[in-house]
């Protein structure tokens, strides 16, 4: 095991980098002046627990401690499999404190998914609930670079360490590793418009900047905000939760989301602003309890992830009383680009480029288009990521040379740079803010025995904006129901992912090249729903 004597000495190779201007920076200090200002302001609100500035620094330093004394180093790979917990956000901050490199994994992700995910970045050490440990058992052995399970709660498990014993035992003091701006800070996994996810390459100036940035445009130091979103996703994580400690407000903390709970905890604890996602406004509007809640604390919230219609918004405003703002952006852009404050909001927009951010509206041939006409969204600036982990070939189809990352999503411009997203990326699939991509449900889906060929398109729905039809061809002389087909993905897939209504067709069309013919079927299935 390496002592951490021997850990910092391997980093006074990098203190000459200073000298020719190359700037040094980390991540985990983002809470550092909200300590230093006021240690017993209150940081997170979880439940019934509280936690301060103070203790939130503690604990982060006992995780940075910990994970080096198991004999982990700068660079190794420590991945999250958790739900919205204060021990996220705790083990996040310690992680890139000491140096290391998260990888947040959807806690909604099951066993293919999971495996394919750690077989892709290798992590040394997994932190994990036990409502996950299933998982983790059944796809560990196949991971080779797995060497620590690490189990929070109080349940003790065989061949797993138990997460309040590692931090008990360490020191509350350390002082963060000083990382090249250009180091990675966190690896998230998104699809792309074709194969499995991609492992977006975060930085720790993408993320100091991007939550940086967001707190000032809209939070105080007064503020408390309602983080209703998951905290495994980076809109609730780097902009909400991170960018109110910027600018040391009050975060709470909301494992998951129910309507008539959050409501009522609104009205018990009183925050100033709520972010969530589309889905989650349209429950809260036509929630039975909202006539008997106070909710007016909220000045004003947040929504991201998917477009928000307008008359939903025009219903939160009437309804909850309100005030409205929304954002836009992606995992690969850290992940908001373009945003406004309330004051300054247009309904309908998704904002101008945030601080340094460029957005621009191109043709199909790379030429931008004239105001108000059609086209793909690019962004360039301090938001945009590095790219995907070991995967050139796709990083530059969407990252050019010229440092704009084309985002598939379609938008008009306005006169005075707001943006207007008026269509998605042909393929993907939003199911209320969770973006599903075809071919990696149907490379799971064909494992069926029974399924000879078929093809996934997003089908409308009135809370999530969006759910996943599958259109099925069958082996010859085979027999399959809905219901058997919606349990065979719930084992192997998310619940986002898996088929709300199933057909069984004769054949697919396909173009010949063998790609799925998609729009034929949505317009068919716009025929036979009409």
């Amino acid at each position: 095991m390496r002592s951490v004597r021997s850990l910092a000495k391997r980093q006074n190779h990098l203190m000459p980098l200073r000298l020719m201007g190359v700037e040094r920076m980390n991540a985990a200090n983002i809470i550092q002046s909200g300590d230093e200002k006021n240690p017993d302001k209150v940081a997170i609100i979880f439940e019934d627990q509280k936690i301060t500035y103070g203790e939130l620094t503690r604990r982060i330093n006992r995780m940075a401690n910990g994970l080096i004394q198991l004999g982990l180093v700068q660079g190794d790979i420590v991945s999250l499999f958790l739900p919205s917990l204060p021990e996220l956000i705790i083990s996040y901050l310690g992680i890139v404190k000491a140096g290391m490199v998260v990888n947040v994994v959807n806690a909604m992700l099951k066993d293919i998914e999971v495996e394919y995910i750690l077989k892709d970045c290798q992590p040394k050490a997994v932190i994990l609930d036990s409502r996950r440990t299933d998982i983790i058992d059944r796809v560990k052995d196949k991971v080779d670079s797995l060497q620590f399970q690490i189990l929070v709660g109080e349940e003790r498990k065989e061949n797993y360490l138990a997460y309040e014993d590692l931090m008990s035992k360490t020191s509350d003091q350390f002082s963060a590793y000083d990382r090249d701006e250009e180091d990675l800070c966190h690896l998230m996994y998104t699809s792309g418009t074709t194969g499995w996810p991609k492992g977006v390459m975060a930085t720790h100036r993408n993320i100091c900047h991007n939550a940086t940035e967001f707190g000032k445009t809209h939070f105080e130091e007064k503020d408390t905000i309602m983080v209703a979103t998951p905290i495994f996703h980076c809109w609730g994580l780097i902009n909400g939760t991170f960018g109110m400690f910027t600018q040391h407000g009050t975060v709470i903390t909301v494992e998951r989301f129910y309507p008539e709970r959050a409501l009522a905890d609104i009205e018990r604890l009183r925050p100033t602003v709520f972010i969530g996602v589309p889905p989650m406004y349209n429950l809260l509007v036509k929630s039975r309890d909202l006539p008997e809640r106070d909710v007016a604390s909220i000045n004003y919230c947040l929504s991201a992830a998917t477009k928000m219609p307008v008359e939903l918004i025009k219903m939160v405003e009437e309804r909850l009383k309100w005030k409205y703002a929304e954002a836009w952006g992606l995992t690969e852009v850290s992940c908001v680009a373009t945003t406004a404050p309330v004051s300054k909001t247009k309904i309908g927009s998704c904002g101008h480029g945030m601080a340094d951010t460029k957005v621009k509206v191109v043709d199909e041939t790379g030429q931008e288009v004239p105001l108000g006409e059609r086209g793909e969204l690019l962004v360039k600036g301090t938001c945009v990521t590095k790219g995907y982990l070991k995967k050139p070939e796709a990083t530059r189809e969407v990252f050019d040379a010229d440092g704009w990352f084309h985002s598939g999503d379609i938008a008009i411009m306005d006169e005075d740079g707001y943006a207007y997203i008026v269509d998605r990326s042909k393929d993907m699939i939003n199911v209320g803010g969770e973006k599903v991509f075809p071919s990696e449900v149907e490379d799971i889906m064909l494992t069926n025995p029974k399924i000879k060929d078929l093809a996934l398109v997003g089908m409308p729905d009135e809370l999530r904006g969006e759910a996943v039809r599958a259109f099925i061809v069958l082996k010859e002389g085979e027999e399959g129901t809905v219901e058997e087909i919606q349990e065979f993905c719930k084992e192997r897939m998310a619940p986002y992912k898996v088929p709300t209504v199933v057909e069984f067709v004769e054949e697919i069309p396909r173009s010949a090249s063998g790609k799925a013919l998609r729009r034929l079927l949505r317009e068919g299935q716009s025929e036979r729903d009409g």
